[in-house]
């Protein structure tokens, strides 16, 4: 719950600052990017963990 909340928090803080113009539009696109491949990678390799305890 924490690690959900802190992700949408810097997503939300990443718009903010693309919206006051801090940041540039296609960084804050890599970063989101880059992000979500990882919480992908991420979730699928503790699913392959999660699984493998069960064969």
């Amino acid at each position: 719950m924490i690690t959900a909340a802190g992700t949408g928090l810097v997503f939300f803080t990443l718009i903010f600052a693309e919206r006051k113009g801090w940041l540039d539009p296609k960084k804050v696109e890599t970063i989101i990017k880059v992000g979500m491949m990882a919480g992908i990678c991420g979730a699928f390799l503790y699913f392959i963990h999660t699984l493998s305890h069960f064969l």
